[in-house]
């Protein structure tokens, strides 16, 4: 290719990022910014980010991040909830709960959905209800919250709360979403 533009670099970075080559994304990534003008994107940081919570790459995804600011590229709740996953894989639960309760926008959802996961992955069932809490309130209709929450207190032993999860959904008029699959 004669001439790259940043959608040509962007497809290069994404497409290492989806198989699972962070290194080769990263490596991308640099020579962009040494060789060229062209400056990354939203998206650029989305894929990198990606990138590194599917590959364990944590303080290379916190310093990713962290060139963001450096690029005058402001971070969504996209790339929140990517750093989230990245410190949530890791085990890095009170770092990733930390993160969200400081960010400039609103956590949605999302957000707190994969810090919930990261919590259950990693059996921090204290963290995962505290979390689990907020999650509720940010979206109270979710039936997976209330489930996660009352599967967490059964974990360790609180039975009563555990049926008090399942009652609050019951008074919210949420039924749990039924589960269905191919053979």
């Amino acid at each position: 290719m004669k001439v790259k533009d940043s959608i040509s670099w962007n497809v290069m970075i994404s497409g290492y990022a989806m198989h699972g080559d962070a290194i080769s994304a990263i490596e991308i990534f640099e020579e962009m910014e040494e060789q060229t003008n062209i400056k990354p994107n939203s998206l650029t940081f989305l894929s990198l980010l990606s990138a590194c919570a599917h590959s364990g790459l944590v303080e290379e995804g916190k310093r990713l991040f962290g060139k963001m600011k450096q690029h005058s590229v402001r971070p969504n709740l996209k790339h929140y909830a990517c750093l989230v996953d990245v410190l949530g894989r890791s085990g890095s639960l009170l770092e990733a709960e930390e993160l969200v309760l400081s960010m400039p926008i609103c956590p949605d959802g999302g957000i707190w959905g994969a810090l919930l996961g990261a919590c259950k992955i990693h059996d921090d069932f204290i963290t995962g209800i505290r979390i689990a809490k907020q999650a509720i309130k940010t979206d109270p209709k979710n039936d997976g919250y209330y489930i996660v929450l009352s599967d967490m207190y059964s974990s360790i032993g609180k039975w009563k709360e555990s049926e008090r999860a399942r009652e609050m959904m019951k008074e919210q008029g949420i039924e749990k979403t039924t589960g269905w699959s191919f053979v």
